[in-house]
């Protein structure tokens, strides 16, 4: 016979599932976020069928928010098996970031409606509908969620939407939340802010104070929502209410001018609605308009610091930077050299590339020299030292500013580029790396990944 003296050598097979993910989890506890992305997409391709992968690939993108990566992910796994909780919660919420609403609560009523039904569905669809200003959608939504399986998160805003009409139900609400966990900080957030009334308070009151609230912590639907509450409710026009229901229009892109001008009118001496509107006016580029309104803002009221802050940065945009150069000093000034400010200034050198040896770099020095636990300061003066020519010193400055927050990345990623110059290339691209994987911000994240491509084309 031909094959007499053959013998057949059976294929290896591969490891379990299981053994296959499990390769991700050391490198998810040192947050190695795209080596653990690469080992679960190796599983993910040794079984083909299997959807388990690439749902946690998604998770991942989703932490990491980078939507896109996410999305492509759990289309993924849903096509291995269509109709997953998991896969089609993972999927709506990367929508919903994305902005694609529609979509996102298609999918979400979906998640909710299988067995068993998506995590969190019906807060996630709750807060779809908060995002469409849909506010009794959301409400029924999130009771939804606590009669299914009881949500913190769903709670939590449930109070914010009950505050505004019912402050006693909004406590318990609120004081029904674990005071410890994920959801402490919000909950305790919008407890001070109603604490200050009973059951007595006037209804219009307690929206107006819950609004602002919202709006201070830029969850703008909400904000809306009390703001139109407290504005219905007041008996006369009221400067604060408006200015702040502008503001939060503003910011959830929606018509704002109108709103101003009405708080104008209800108090002419008031400066808020001239600084909230020239922060919209910046936003839509109308710079010489909201320049002007930020020097109404400044003579109505000379000792608030923000208002010459904001004219700063105004001159800046414009580039007129020396005129910006002095409206920062007058901020540090007018707020007795309060440390916020004193960083904005220092931000502003180190951001424009301007006059930072005779500015700049004193300025950082003199912060670190009233608060030597500033990792934001070392990592300004760091940075400037860079990039005026003295990198040994420059190199210091940013490890003490990653020695005292290690998770700041703009310091890392100015730590990588000075790396990179100075000739270390491994040690530059492990930095590159770890901007990438945790910059959640995204500010940072697409410069790092361009640098990281030039390094292994090099």
């Amino acid at each position: 016979m031909l094959f007499a003296g053959l013998s057949c050598t059976p294929k290896p097979q591969p490891a379990s599932l299981a053994s296959l993910m499990s390769r991700a989890e050391p490198l998810l506890s040192e947050r190695r976020y795209t080596e653990a992305a690469a080992a679960l997409e190796e599983a993910a391709q040794t079984y083909l069928n299997r959807p388990e992968p690439l749902l946690k690939i998604g998770q991942i993108y989703l932490a990491q928010r980078r939507w896109l990566l996410a999305e492509d992910a759990f289309n993924r796994a849903l096509a291995r098996a269509p109709r997953q909780g998991p896969a089609l919660a993972g999927l709506a919420e990367t929508l919903y970031h994305q902005g694609r609403l529609r979509e996102a609560l298609d999918l979400w009523q979906e998640a909710a409606t299988i067995t068993p039904p998506g995590p969190k569905a019906w807060t996630g669809l709750g807060r779809t509908h908060l995002a469409l200003f849909d506010f009794e959608a959301a409400r029924e939504a999130f009771l939804e969620q606590q009669r299914r399986q009881t949500d913190p998160e769903a709670q939590w805003y449930l109070a914010a939407l009950t505050a505004p009409t019912d402050w006693a139900a909004a406590m318990a609400y609120l004081q029904a939340i674990p005071a410890a966990g994920e959801l402490a900080s919000r909950r305790d957030y919008l407890l001070a802010a109603l604490q200050p009334f009973d059951k007595a308070s006037a209804q219009a009151e307690v929206a107006k104070a819950t609004g602002i609230a919202l709006a201070q912590a830029q969850v703008w639907p909400l904000a809306i929502h009390a703001l139109t509450i407290a504005r219905e409710e007041q008996k006369t026009a009221d400067a604060e209410t408006l200015a702040f229901l502008g503001y939060a229009q503003a910011q959830a892109g929606r018509p704002a001018l109108e709103l101003f001008e009405q708080a104008r009118q209800a108090d002419p001496d008031s400066a808020l609605p001239l600084y909230f509107e020239g922060l919209y006016l910046r936003q839509q580029g109308a710079l010489k308009a909201a320049e002007a309104s930020f020097h109404q803002a400044v003579t109505l009221a000379p000792d608030n610091a923000a208002f010459y802050a904001e004219m700063a940065e105004t001159k800046a945009k414009k580039g007129e930077l020396s005129t910006a150069e002095i409206w920062y000093q007058a901020a540090v000034q007018v707020s007795e050299d309060d440390l916020r400010f004193r960083l904005l200034q220092a931000q502003f050198y180190a951001n424009w590339g301007y006059n930072m040896a005779e500015g700049g770099i004193p300025a950082a020095e003199a912060i670190i020299e009233t608060d030597k636990n500033n990792a934001e300061a070392y990592d300004l003066l760091g940075w400037m030292q860079f990039l005026t020519g003295a990198p040994e010193g420059g190199e210091a400055a940013l490890r003490q500013a990653l020695a005292l927050n290690p998770d700041l990345i703009s310091a890392r990623y100015h730590l990588a580029r000075q790396l990179e110059v100075s000739g270390r290339m491994t040690e530059a691209a492990t930095e590159y790396q770890r901007v990438v994987d945790w910059d959640t911000s995204g500010l940072f994240r697409d410069k790092a990944l361009t640098d990281l491509q030039r390094l292994k084309t090099e």
